[in-house]
């Protein structure tokens, strides 16, 4: 038997298009992923605390999860077809050929208020919750007014040490496309050249901005939307003039849920949790298949005032999906974090509500970040499970 260790290689690939090699001193399938975590942001130089800031995420473009501290990356990584076939609706030639990637991103379940405490004094990791930011911009995951997605144009070339005289008239037109969300483009198709006027007029507004406070007056503005820090789902709901079933995105924050059509990218309903209930209804019956496939639902109930009559009006929107469970698990766990914040702020120590003594797991911040929301573990199947928890 050798002596020598053995050295497994993990690549880990961050939001910034760079990857990182991450080395053990065992083999891969016994590596958690809060270890490779702490490891990917040892070698980034983000501290201990920024560390909670981030998550590694199993990904690829049918299906992103959040692991938690002990899932195995690995493991999940070799199961990912019967995930696929679990969690999306893709056929069985697009999940023989879709191959997942380990990732480092924003953890769904920590604080926004403890990340603008962490950006202030961890540069590293301002910079890649920076880089995710702007993927989820460019992407069309945050959907922006134009005005704002002019100006955060002009923020990323400035980030990237460009100026307004580097760009001869009529250039920055012909970059749009790398600096404008899909959607924006497509509303200005007609105006290339408002578009470069009004991201050169942002960009002398920024001409005095400390280079070093770029990424952080980024972040700044991207805080300012109600889907920043969402987990994100994909469906297919029913609309009024409509004969099929219309591709949905679906964002759950503690304090929102936001739906948005996949083909527009426009708003159909952003609601507020507390003004909210919602179900979950497995697809087992005739009544939730669609196209052939049978969906679990989840179903958002919310009232809206008549403007003729003034009257309450009761709605529910469903949302057909194999990700329904996870949304669920989502909604419950993320409205929990926020019941208990708005606890805190009224009750002391002593007398605490009866829902919050009653909720053991859920007393602090650090416990939801650390334990996360056990979302694979809704349709898994014991078998399944243990992979994601092998010996070691």
């Amino acid at each position: 038997m050798s002596s020598n260790k053995i050295k497994s290689v993990i690549w880990v690939i961050l939001m910034d298009k760079k990857k990182q090699k991450i080395t053990a001193g065992r083999s891969p399938e016994t590596v958690t992923a809060g270890e490779l975590r702490d490891a990917t942001c040892r070698k980034l130089r983000i501290s201990t605390d920024g560390s909670q800031a981030f998550a590694i995420w199993i990904c690829s473009p049918l299906l992103q999860i959040q692991l938690k501290p002990t899932h195995y990356p690995t493991a999940l990584c070799d199961m990912w077809y019967d995930l696929l076939s679990q969690f999306s609706a893709t056929t069985e030639n697009q999940a023989k050929n879709d191959l997942p990637v380990i990732m480092m991103m924003r953890n769904v379940f920590y604080p926004l208020h403890k990340e603008k405490l962490l950006v202030i004094h961890d540069p590293q990791a301002r910079y890649y919750l920076t880089a995710e930011a702007m993927f989820n911009v460019l992407t069309g995951r945050y959907p922006l007014e134009d005005e704002l997605a002019f100006k955060l144009a002009a923020l990323q070339l400035k980030m990237e040490g460009k100026k307004d005289t580097s760009y001869p008239s009529g250039t920055i037109q012909s970059i749009a496309h790398e600096l404008l969300p899909w959607d924006v483009m497509r509303r200005n198709k007609k105006q290339p050249l408002h578009i470069e006027k009004r991201v050169r007029e942002y960009m002398k507004g920024f001409s005095l901005t400390t280079p070093g406070t770029l990424d952080h007056l980024y972040l700044n503005h991207c805080w300012t939307q109600t889907c920043y820090r969402c987990g994100f789902f994909t469906g297919q709901t029913e609309l009024v003039g409509k004969k099929k079933d219309v591709p949905v995105r679906v964002g759950i924050t503690p304090h929102n849920i936001i739906i948005w059509n996949k083909i527009t990218n426009k708003t159909l309903a952003e609601l507020d949790n507390t003004q909210v209930s919602t179900k979950l209804i497995q697809g087992k019956d005739e009544t939730t298949k669609k196209n052939k496939v049978s969906f679990d639902v989840f179903i958002v109930r919310f009232t809206v005032m008549a403007s003729v009559k003034k009257k309450e009006i009761n709605k529910a929107i469903p949302i057909y999906s194999k990700q329904a469970c996870m949304m669920q698990a989502m909604f419950n766990r993320l409205r929990d974090e926020s019941s208990l914040h708005r606890s805190k702020g009224k009750a002391t120590t002593s007398h605490l509500p009866v829902s919050v003594q009653q909720t053991s797991d859920i007393e602090t911040d650090d416990v939801f970040i650390q334990k996360g929301v056990s979302i694979l573990d809704t349709k898994l199947s014991e078998t399944q499970r243990r992979k994601l928890r092998p010996s070691r």
